[in-house]
């Protein structure tokens, strides 16, 4: 740790997700002000190359995007996997910690028919090489496919290209989330790190709930009712956590091999480290006891 209290990302990210990245900033800078009750600032550098990392000693953390990669679809896919496989391989060589923003698969109505069948190809080709990347570099992965597609593209009124404020609102709280578990380990003390997340994860965004995007189907039979006449609203309590599903998913990543040994246990000792060994085992037993019985 180094005691100064300003730290700067450099991000390589496409226009639409710099506002995401200028949130996750401004995120991290509040919510470690708020922990440590002393003023903390951070701040984003933008580049369009990641080759073109800025001189040593002035960002504290890398953070890019497969975002940008879209716009070049015509280029032959081998290129494409050899070019970035060996870019990441340099950027880890840099002994600071490297992030790779995933993209959602949702493509909008607006795209024509054969490039949408491309763009679709090409995200998931990314997503997938994503994880092959952090396996074989040890670089980190913000999923935000996963996170974005959980909450759902019709109702954030965005695609793979993050056109809406909600998107952005979403991506740049789930980015900040990331960064500070992962991230920040050379510059924060890990009991500063983890009064800033659970600060941080207190306060997600809130997100509108449009009519037409509200699910047809309720999570529960034992519904409750309450309010009178036209303020009579039914309710269904959810049974599960986010940290219940994602340890599913975790899981899963594992079994079908997208994620390696060295990082499913570099997560075990991460959430060993947050959460306490019960209940990171608890959690595991959930996890595993679900995928036993979606086999049955």
């Amino acid at each position: 740790m180094t005691g100064k209290a300003h730290f700067s990302i450099a991000a390589f990210v496409a226009e639409p997700e710099r506002a995401a990245m200028n949130l996750a900033a401004g995120h991290l800078a509040q919510s470690l002000s708020k922990a440590a009750e002393a003023p903390w600032t951070c701040d984003c550098v933008f580049g369009a190359d990641p080759t073109t990392f800025p001189k040593d000693g002035e960002c504290a953390i890398i953070v890019t995007s497969f975002l940008p990669e879209l716009e070049n679809i015509a280029e032959p896919w081998p290129q494409t996997e050899q070019r970035l496989r060996t870019t990441y391989a340099t950027l880890a060589e840099r002994g600071i910690p490297v992030f790779i923003c995933t993209v959602l698969r949702h493509i909008g109505s607006d795209v024509e028919t054969e490039t949408a069948e491309a763009l679709r190809i090409r995200i998931r080709r990314f997503n997938f090489l994503a994880a092959e990347i952090s396996r074989e570099t040890g670089v980190f992965v913000i999923d935000l496919d996963r996170v974005l597609a959980d909450i759902g593209a019709r109702r954030l009124q965005t695609d793979y290209r993050l056109t809406s404020i909600t998107a952005v609102a979403t991506a740049g709280h789930f980015i900040a989330l990331t960064l500070i578990g992962n991230g920040l380990d050379a510059i924060v003390a890990f009991e500063l790190q983890d009064a800033a997340k659970a600060i941080l994860a207190s306060a997600p965004p809130v997100l509108a709930e449009a009519e037409s995007a509200k699910p047809g189907i309720t999570l529960r039979k034992d519904v409750m009712v309450i309010g009178q006449g036209k303020r009579k609203q039914i309710i269904s309590p959810v049974l599960h956590t986010v940290e219940e599903t994602y340890s599913g998913w975790l899981i899963r990543q594992i079994l079908q091999g997208r994620i390696g040994p060295r990082e499913a246990v570099q997560r075990f000792i991460m959430a060993v480290r947050r959460r306490g060994v019960r209940e990171s085992a608890a959690l595991l037993a959930s996890g595993l006891t679900k995928q036993l019985n979606r086999k049955k």
